[in-house]
């Protein structure tokens, strides 16, 4: 016993004193914050840009999106993504080739989507120039439906090429 004194003196003379339960408030709450991106619907055949809000901005996201948003346009804008399905992406490096001190390297997006009928000129449009409009560093996008028959290439693309769908008074990205 005597050797268990010092031992018992130092715990309870440890100057804590024991409190009893104490409500410390409601527990944190993560409110995540909306993410919007822009994407490209049609106004008159033509590419307007339209704000949609996605689940984050990953390219298979905004994609996403992209479809969603054509399926239920409204303000008078349509979309010729009717029909088709959103698959999936792939980022690919695409080298260096550019002759831009400041960027390098770039990236070839692949785009993948699914359904019975040829994507138009005007839905590649639109799916170009979201993808491009969202990263800085994709140069290049590639599109490819697949369907019972298998999959169909419609090339690789810039939002360049479809510069003459802009909308009155609207600039498309590079």
């Amino acid at each position: 016993m005597r050797k268990l004194l010092p031992v018992l003196m130092l715990v309870a003379a440890c100057g804590v004193t024991p409190t009893g339960v104490q409500d410390g408030g409601p527990p944190p709450v993560i409110s995540p914050k909306a993410a919007v991106a822009t994407v490209y619907l049609l106004r008159d055949g033509k590419l307007e840009p339209s704000s949609v809000a996605v689940a984050s901005h990953s390219m298979d996201n905004v994609m996403a999106a992209l479809f969603e948003a054509g399926a239920r346009s409204t303000a008078g804008l349509t979309t010729q993504l009717t029909g088709l399905s959103w698959q999936t992406s792939q980022l690919t490096r695409f080298g260096t080739v550019r002759n831009d001190p400041d960027n390098a390297d770039g990236f070839r997006l692949s785009l993948f989507v699914n359904g019975g009928r040829p994507v138009t000129k005007t839905a590649q449009a639109q799916m170009t120039c979201t993808a491009m409009r969202q990263r800085q560093d994709i140069w290049a996008v590639t599109i490819t439906r697949t369907d019972v028959t298998g999959p169909v290439s419609y090339g690789e693309h810039t939002c360049r090429d479809f510069w003459h769908l802009a909308a009155p008074g609207r600039q498309l990205p590079r």
